[in-house]
């Protein structure tokens, strides 16, 4: 009885030991885990650190291109940066560069003054801009004019309801009790936008409408269109730039302005831009009519420019995007970062 007992306590043992290892293996495979797990998440922090840093280059090689005090345009490698996306090598990685000018779009800060009173030309001129984005659906367009409406009132100071009384058909803009009567309410800003995609905010913009579709289907008949938010800044005094607005925001600048007209003022900028206002009255199809109507809403040069540049850094496997909007002073060539986004 005693060599039974004695065997069963020496069995005991054996498994208390074979316990005992089996957790010391677990706690030792987990501690291994665990740091592996902690390698591997500082590894990445620092190339996603790194894929930053080289992302905020790409912004400083953007920014002292553009406080060159010569213009950007009369330097071929500088112009890159405003034709398309540049990569420049930083080190070990790179980064891609691209920079959009937003003298050339429509602001809508400048629907109205800063005693809220509305700028007929600037709405007149999203009017017609919405014409053009509209007539790529055919039958069923889907961007209303009350929607300028609704701007003025995201932007203008006071709680009235804007009515657009020189537009026939939906004219009606939205205050307060549109905005908090919602699902999920939110106050009317009245007061500037300060980015554009507070625009999605307004009533009756979509994310179809802002950022268009740039997909179609030949089967099912869809066709790509282009947003409304491209057209758009909210920087500037509220001239367009004829050096560098598009064919659409060209057009939307007076309803006398036709299709060949546009394309004839972009291929005229194109062998020589434009120095002065006055020598758009040489442009192929411009009249003095024409002329005499846009001239005070346009200008070639404002003295001070804003950019929108996007640097996205790449390090390994890993990306990082930096977008700035810059001012430049065109009288000191003096940048200054005015907002800044990572993503």
């Amino acid at each position: 009885m005693k060599s039974k007992k004695h065997n069963n306590r020496h069995g005991f043992a054996l498994i208390a030991v074979l316990l005992l290892i089996t957790a010391l293996a677990a706690i030792i495979l987990e501690f291994n885990y665990k740091s592996r797990m902690k390698l591997n998440l500082a590894g990445n922090f620092y190339l996603s650190t790194r894929a930053l840093n080289v992302a905020d280059a790409g912004i400083a090689v953007a920014m002292a291109k553009l406080g060159q005090k010569n213009d950007i345009h009369s330097d071929k490698m500088s112009d890159r940066f405003l034709s398309g996306t540049v990569r420049i090598p930083v080190g070990e990685d790179f980064c891609t560069i691209s920079m959009v000018q937003e003298s050339g779009k429509i602001n809508i800060n400048s629907l109205c003054t800063s005693d809220s009173r509305q700028r007929r030309n600037i709405a007149e001129q999203l009017l017609r801009l919405i014409d053009q984005l509209n007539a790529q659906y055919g039958e069923h367009p889907p961007i209303s004019y009350s929607i300028v409406a609704a701007m003025i009132d995201w932007v203008d100071a006071d709680d009235d309801v804007t009515i657009l009384s020189f537009v026939n058909g939906e004219n009606t803009g939205a205050e307060n009790g549109y905005y908090r009567s919602l699902e999920y309410p939110y106050p009317c800003k009245n007061a500037p936008f300060e980015d554009l995609k507070e625009l999605l905010l307004v009533k009756g913009m979509t994310n179809e409408i802002f950022y268009g579709r740039a997909d179609g289907n030949d089967n099912a008949k869809i066709k790509p269109v282009d947003g409304i938010g491209q057209f758009l800044t909210i920087y500037g005094d509220g001239k367009i730039n004829i050096n560098e607005a598009s064919i659409t925001v060209i057009r939307s600048i007076s309803d006398k302005i036709s299709l060949a007209l546009a394309q004839n003022i972009v291929e005229q900028r194109q062998l020589n831009r434009f120095s002065s206002i006055e020598q758009l009255q040489q442009v192929p199809g411009m009249t003095p009519e024409i002329y005499k109507s846009i001239r005070e809403f346009i200008t070639v040069k404002p003295d001070k420019t804003f950019y929108t540049v996007t640097s996205t850094g790449i390090s390994e496997k890993f990306e990082q995007k930096v977008t700035v909007v810059l001012g430049k002073n065109e009288k000191t060539s003096e940048v200054n970062v005015i907002i800044r986004y990572e993503s």
